[in-house]
This record gives C-alpha cells, sequence and structure tokens, in this order.
C-alpha cells in the first residue's frame, strides 16, 4: 500500500470530522438579513456566551479554518482518488463479482448462425412462440 493509500482513510475521517463542525458553525452564526426569519436572533445559538461582536469575529475565524480545512482535505482526497490505480470503492473492500449478461429471450436457438455473418447464407430455424396454457376450471363446477 503506498503512502497515498495509507493516509486516504484517515483524511476523509478528518474530512467528514470538518464537515459535521463547519456545517455546525454556520447554522449557529446570527442571520443578518436576507432569508426572513431564518437563524434567529438573541434567543438562538451562542447568544449568552460572548458578546455580539465577539462571538461574530470567533464564528467567522472558525467558518474560515474549517473552510479552509474542509478544502484542502477535498483536493487531497481527489487527487489520491485518482493515484490509487484500480478503481476500488471508498467504503468497504469486497467487490461484487460481475456476472455476463443474460441472452435476451427471443434469440436464435443455440447453434444457429445468423444469416450473412460468416459469409454463410443459412436459414435459420424460427423460434416458435410459446403456447398460451388454458386456465383449468374449479373441480366442483
Amino acid at each position: 500500500m503506498s503512502m497515498l493509500g495509507a493516509l486516504f482513510p484517515i483524511v476523509l475521517a478528518i474530512h467528514v470530522i470538518i464537515t459535521v463542525f463547519l456545517i455546525g458553525i454556520i447554522l449557529t452564526q446570527k442571520n443578518e438579513g436576507g432569508m426572513g426569519g431564518l437563524g434567529g436572533g438573541a434567543s438562538g445559538g451562542m447568544a449568552g456566551f460572548l458578546s455580539g461582536r465577539a462571538q461574530a469575529n470567533l464564528l467567522t475565524k472558525a467558518t474560515r479554518w474549517l473552510a479552509v480545512g474542509f478544502f484542502c482535505t477535498s483536493l487531497f482526497l481527489a487527487f489520491s482518488d485518482s493515484h490509487r490505480g484500480a478503481s476500488q470503492p471508498i467504503v468497504g473492500s469486497t467487490p461484487a463479482a460481475e456476472t455476463a449478461p443474460a441472452a435476451p429471450a427471443g434469440d436464435a436457438p443455440a447453434g444457429a448462425v445468423p444469416a450473412g455473418d460468416s459469409g454463410n447464407v443459412e436459414a435459420t430455424t424460427p423460434v416458435q412462440p410459446a403456447v398460451p396454457v388454458e386456465p383449468a376450471a374449479p373441480s366442483g363446477q
């Protein structure tokens, strides 16, 4: 396993943690117009924790650094995924078994060669349609 492959799960976990914190920080910020009444005023979020200006500065700086971390981990994950070699799922390591596609139901029987494929002009035997089965009458009638 290469160095990028070893770091991939660690950076992915950090990326998820940063994403959760970034969503939380964005949702706790005070709404300053635009979206109507979403976000609440003094009654919601961290209103009693810091003064309005100090809270805004703290949340702005936290949002900025979490966003920088989010973009850096996103770039690393994209770069390492493109250099992993064979395509593998991110979660789980057992690939599904591949099966050959089934032949369509209306094809010619096995062994029949379609006309014109190999230069032969053989007639193929037509496939007989299935005969519908008549429903049986109930036994008491």
